[in-house]
């Protein structure tokens, strides 16, 4: 039953946690936001690639969205690749940050920076929040956790899964590029689990890096040296880098009154490591379960639980394969019924694309083998 006379407190204020608070305050609850940084958006984490359907559950305010790619270069270990048609933009993730949060703040909501979650204790229902040198004893009712991969409330939510997170390095590079394409890399020498990839932002800059779960800054470098050159530092404008975390199909993110959406819950796509549509479906989900009194866990679930599933089970398979089934891979790719289905496909829906491509290219059932 809802109650909508009481203070909503929400950890962490990134996309996602501003994104829930704006559609809270909308169905008349009152909010505030919690951010340990001064700076909202910032350090700034994430590549900012989106496939174009984001622009379907948004208005964006002019100058946030940099880029418009049309094509993508997807290269095997071997060298070779396949140039593939595709739909996707590149926001400015700190100004994207910003914009929710102000959304949020305009519809009422109360937004605190510097001010973060030191300790949770779910029985009496308290949390502490620091703000510089000062700790306060927050009482709740409900306790959104919106604060990433690290999130201090999935064990509170989940103790028995232990969480293991892609790492994230990557650099905003100076060079010559096509606007319209991006590049993406699979090899399982320096990007084994993931892959790296080249963002454009404009002509001139890109966005760079690569995931793995070990030795980043290591294999971040080789990556770097092959793709731009030994000299690769001094084109270097800024490096960003974080956690990716990994969608647990069991995790629960809804609990004794606390509530997980995003990356603190896992909502994101194993494939590509986004999080942004599936952590505001959760969020609208999150919004339902509040004004409507359903289970959140039931509702998230329905809205994209199925589709991270099948993500999920897609990386899996992925994680099996050798540079001999990614090369060959690249070759069925650049056969003309799976680059047209690919170009006319929504990869916020993976199973029904991975069903589409079997039957568009039967050859690609000998990667079956790596399923089961």
């Amino acid at each position: 039953m809802e109650t909508r006379n009481e203070d909503i407190p929400i950890i962490g204020s990134g996309t996602i946690g501003g994104y829930t608070g704006y559609l809270l305050e909308k169905e008349g609850f009152n909010v505030t936001l919690y951010e340990d940084h001064e700076k909202i958006g910032e350090p700034c984490h994430c590549t900012g690639i989106i496939t174009k359907s984001f622009l379907d559950m948004v208005h964006l305010k002019k100058g946030l969205l940099l880029n418009t790619l049309s094509r993508v270069k997807v290269f095997g270990p071997d060298g070779n690749s396949a140039e593939l048609k595709t739909e996707d933009i590149v926001v400015d993730r700190i100004g994207l940050d910003e914009f929710f949060n102000e959304l949020a703040v305009k519809e009422g909501a109360v937004l605190k920076t510097g001010h973060k979650m030191v300790s949770c204790d779910p029985l009496h229902k308290t949390a502490t929040i620091q703000h510089k040198d000062t700790a306060r004893l927050l009482s709740y009712s409900r306790l959104i956790g919106a604060d990433g991969p690290n999130s201090r409330l999935f064990p509170l939510l989940n103790p028995s899964i232990r969480r293991k997170p892609w790492i994230g390095a990557q650099a905003v590079i100076r060079g010559k590029f096509d606007k319209g394409m991006y590049e993406t890399y699979l090899n399982n020498d320096y990007c084994k689990g993931f892959f790296a990839w080249v963002v454009p932002e404009s002509e001139e800059s890109a966005i760079a890096g690569l995931a793995v779960s070990e030795r980043p800054s290591f294999q971040f470098e080789r990556f770097m040296k092959k793709r731009f050159g030994e000299k690769f530092k001094d084109k270097v404008m800024s490096y960003r880098g974080g956690l990716i975390p990994m969608h647990y199909p069991k995790a629960r993110c809804e609990k004794d009154g606390m509530f997980l959406v995003g990356d603190a819950g896992g909502h994101v796509k194993a494939t590509t490591g986004g999080g942004i549509i599936p952590g505001m479906k959760a969020a609208q989900a999150l919004a339902e379960s509040f004004k409507t009194g359903k289970r959140y866990d039931t509702l998230w679930r329905k809205a994209t639980g199925r589709n991270l599933w099948a993500h999920l089970k897609i990386r899996e398979t992925l994680d099996k394969f050798s540079d001999h089934d990614y090369n060959y891979l690249i070759e069925l790719m650049n056969k003309k019924r799976p680059a047209n289905l690919i170009a006319h496909s929504d990869r916020e829906y993976p199973g029904a694309f991975a069903l589409k491509m079997l039957l568009a290219e039967p050859r690609m059932l000998s990667f079956l083998k790596h399923v089961f």
